[in-house]
């Protein structure tokens, strides 16, 4: 069931992020208390979405398509999350769509993650959704020619659930319902994001869309790439080896740090970071 944000998440979403932060969604973005440093906050424009999206052309009803929070931690943990070379973020990304001949989804522009250095093996992610319905699109090309996918996926996720962005797969997030999406990460900081595959193909393998019929949404192939498998859908499991549980925030393994190992040395966790451990297939 969709999560409905009432006044009172005017207040506080610290039961749900682990954090004593606010969230505000009228316009969408958070407070935090003097006791949250923040390293950077930033919004991405649709000026700055517009070699991302379908129609490069589409308009939105609002300039902020998406807002980004890195950096965040209490005070007491800030030194030890650090040292662990890992950082935790929350993004938030508005209801509503890029408005052209077809309405796409609001979304994030996509990443693909570096190898680690002396290994064959991606650096992984992790989200949780705080608030709202999120969609993850991940997608794995051919190493020698990112235009021809080998596979793509639609992951589904809602409040408490947990997604592992596994090695070797660049994603996109999107919020895909009538309400904001509040996601939080975790990810390793000893390496840079690669944009540049989702602006040249601008987007995914496949466009997120308004159905024509109300509520419904639509996976339409982007003829950009030169290959693009069939879309398979799935819904993440708990991975509790990992630490990755729906009943415990995400925020919670700040206190639990060696739990994130697996962001720094993805080659030591080979066999759980698959897409059979950590996703279940939706027929």
């Amino acid at each position: 069931p969709r999560l409905t944000l009432t006044l009172t998440m005017l207040q506080s979403i610290e039961r749900q992020s682990g954090l004593p932060i606010a969230f505000n969604p009228l316009t969408c973005t958070i407070s935090w208390p003097d006791s949250i440093p923040v390293g950077r906050a930033s919004t991405r424009t649709l000026e700055e979405m517009k070699e991302f999206i379908r129609e490069p052309q589409a308009k939105a009803r609002q300039d902020g398509v998406y807002h980004v929070y890195r950096n965040l931690s209490r005070h007491e943990d800030a030194a030890r999350i650090r040292a662990a070379r890992v950082r935790y973020d929350i993004t938030v990304i508005p209801p509503g769509a890029f408005a052209g001949q077809r309405r796409e989804f609001l979304r994030t522009a996509g990443h693909y993650h570096a190898l680690k250095p002396g290994t064959a093996i991606a650096y992984p992610e992790v989200y949780e959704v705080i608030a709202g319905r999120a969609y993850w699109l991940l997608q794995r090309p051919l190493t020698e020619d990112l235009s021809r996918l080998e596979e793509t996926y639609i992951v589904e996720a809602g409040p408490g659930e947990k997604a592992v962005m596994l090695p070797r797969f660049g994603h996109i997030s999107i919020n895909a319902s009538d309400e904001p999406l509040v996601i939080a990460n975790w990810i390793s900081d000893t390496f840079q994001y690669d944009y540049q595959p989702y602006h040249r193909f601008h987007g995914g393998g496949y466009w997120v869309l308004e159905g024509d019929m109300p509520d419904t949404v639509e996976f339409e192939r982007n003829h950009n790439y030169a290959s693009v498998p069939e879309l398979k859908k799935l819904r993440p499991k708990e991975a509790p080896e990992l630490g990755l549980e729906r009943s415990r925030p995400l925020y919670s393994l700040a206190h639990n740090l060696d739990r994130l190992s697996f962001l720094n040395n993805p080659e030591e966790f080979t066999s759980i970071l698959t897409l059979d451990h950590c996703y279940r297939t939706i027929v």
